[in-house]
């Protein structure tokens, strides 16, 4: 049964996902191809400031994408399960926690092929670049490599955390506003408001647990280390931070989904 609900929570959200995943390679392809113009128009300040605002709107035009590719699923979760629509959904004959996985598996499934486009569109956009420029492969490829050795890439262990964050971060991402919804709907009269003010509250308990983590990692000790102390140890220091991290942002994330099903089994407050 839940695979027939992934099935059509797939088949009601695809048309917006995809569209959405088709702007990002647009908009990377648009500033690829306004970046190979800016070498012949760099005389002229309107038609520089020009491209430049369109490279600006670029970035603009990547983050609206995502924003609104969480946004839409967000409003889906709600509506299907905090409003009445939910008293439709709720009489399916599956239980409720299938319905909560259905949500979580579709929503990181979507939200992680929202990261792997906008990454795409950066490669697209950044391959414009790279061709308007005198920067030969050659050197681009060295400096990927020495960037990529000093954050210790070459290190299995940390190429391994770097993927488990990878798959992390949408889950977390969408379980966690999910999170919001369901405690936001627990207000009897408010229940944006609520979802609102649980996500800033959530914003803040992130950005103060984040710095704890980076401290207790060992960034102090980095920022206070020489030129040559950092360039040996930033790699260690980075991938503890970045275990740490996952650590803390996977345990948040298995919080809010067993309260996303504990609310949705006794606490619906429908309208």
């Amino acid at each position: 049964m839940l695979g027939k609900l992934i099935k059509h929570d797939f088949r009601a959200t695809w048309k917006v996902m995809v569209s959405l995943d088709a702007v990002l390679v647009v908009l990377g392809i648009m500033a690829a191809v306004v970046l190979q113009t800016i070498p012949h128009v760099e005389d002229s300040f309107g038609m520089g400031l020009f491209m430049f605002s369109c490279i600006g709107l670029f970035y603009i035009g990547v983050i609206a994408a995502n924003i609104v590719s969480l946004i839409f699923l967000v409003i889906r979760y709600y509506r299907n399960l905090y409003t009445p629509e939910g008293y439709l959904t709720f009489t399916l004959p599956v239980k409720t926690d299938m319905i909560i996985h259905s949500k979580v598996i579709t929503g990181s499934v979507w939200m992680l092929l929202c990261y792997l486009f906008t990454f795409i569109s950066l490669v697209i956009a950044g391959a414009g670049f790279v061709a308007a420029t005198d920067i030969s492969r050659a050197d681009l490829l060295n400096a990927m490599r020495e960037g990529f050795s000093i954050l210790g890439f070459g290190d299995p262990g940390f190429t391994a955390i770097m993927v488990f964050v990878i798959l992390l971060t949408p889950f977390a991402g969408i379980v966690s506003m999910y999170f919001c919804i369901s405690v936001g709907q627990l207000w009897q009269n408010h229940k944006i408001l609520g979802a609102v003010l649980c996500c800033i509250g959530l914003y803040i308990l992130n950005q103060i647990v984040t710095q704890v983590v980076f401290f207790a990692s060992g960034f102090w000790s980095l920022m206070s280390g020489s030129g040559a102390d950092i360039d040996a140890t930033f790699g260690t220091l980075y991938k503890n931070m970045m275990l740490n991290i996952s650590i803390v942002t996977f345990v948040e994330a298995v919080i809010f989904y067993i309260v996303c099903i504990f609310i949705t089994r006794s606490k619906i407050n429908l309208d």
